[in-house]
């Protein structure tokens, strides 16, 4: 905690009693002034306890309640990032707090928050939804919203019909992600593996394989592209034959369409 002096008279301010959030360096705050709450008064034992935390506590619902008549979704605001959870992170944008989901941070899947931002750092924001109808306002932000959708940009390098190179990233149960570059990831449905019919994608590929697919269908709206091995498959198949190597032909002309054999005769 703190040693405090007031009014010429020693006091004690809890560490818990310094701010709205976990200070990890009181350091910081000597020799500061500031307004305080007296929590503890003991005459007997001079002891007297104080709270900041209360103070700014208060100061904040008063902004809230300003803020609250102002804001609107759609919004954006600099925001102080105040917590951070598993599922994402709480940002404050000067009275207010609200939630930014780790679904909402980027646009990339199933990030830590953790990884991507830290308590005390300043970040951009949009609002997304304002719930004014239980006790406490719940505000929903977003990050993702200010920043250009890589899936969006990299869809102008992506045709329908064509073939491309991707990698294997997962396998699910009705088929199997392929990262095709550029921050573009699309769905071989496991009606689109093979020809013949098949209980589970890893019979026929593995997360990590570069494979050769075709691409179906690009849809902007639902994020979602459309793959096929089999099609690519059978497109390789119907390309006409490499030419034979004339020393090859010749070997054929001489011993026939059987299988040739080395050795010493």
């Amino acid at each position: 905690g703190l040693e405090m002096e007031l009014a010429g008279h020693k006091a004690f301010m809890p560490a818990g009693q310094v701010a709205l959030h976990h200070l990890p360096d009181l350091d910081v705050l000597i020799g500061e002034k500031f307004a305080c709450e007296v929590i503890e008064l003991d005459k007997r034992a001079s002891r007297i306890v104080l709270s900041r935390k209360k103070v700014l506590l208060a100061e904040r619902e008063s902004a809230k309640e300003e803020m609250l008549e102002t804001i609107a979704v759609g919004d954006t605001h600099d925001a102080t990032i105040t917590s951070v959870q598993p599922y994402g992170a709480f940002a404050d944008i000067g009275g207010i707090e609200g939630l930014i989901h780790k679904s909402e941070m980027t646009w990339e899947r199933n990030i830590d928050p953790a990884k991507f931002v830290s308590i005390g750092d300043v970040v951009r924001i949009q609002i997304l939804d304002i719930n004014t109808e239980e006790d406490q306002p719940k505000i929903a932000f977003g990050m993702k919203q200010l920043i250009e959708d890589p899936f969006v940009s990299s869809m102008a390098d992506v045709a329908v019909g064509e073939m491309v190179n991707g990698t294997v990233t997962r396998l699910t149960d009705f088929g199997a992600f392929v990262d095709i570059g550029s921050g573009s990831e699309g769905l071989v449905h496991i009606s689109e593996l093979a020809e013949h019919r098949i209980k589970s994608p890893k019979d026929v590929v593995n997360e990590g394989q570069v494979i050769t697919v075709k691409v179906l269908s690009v849809d902007a709206a639902t994020r979602r592209i459309g793959l096929s091995l089999k099609q690519a498959i059978a497109h390789d198949d119907s390309q006409p034959a490499r030419e034979e190597d004339k020393a090859m032909r010749k070997l054929r002309e001489r011993f026939g369409d059987g299988p040739l054999k080395g050795g010493i005769g």
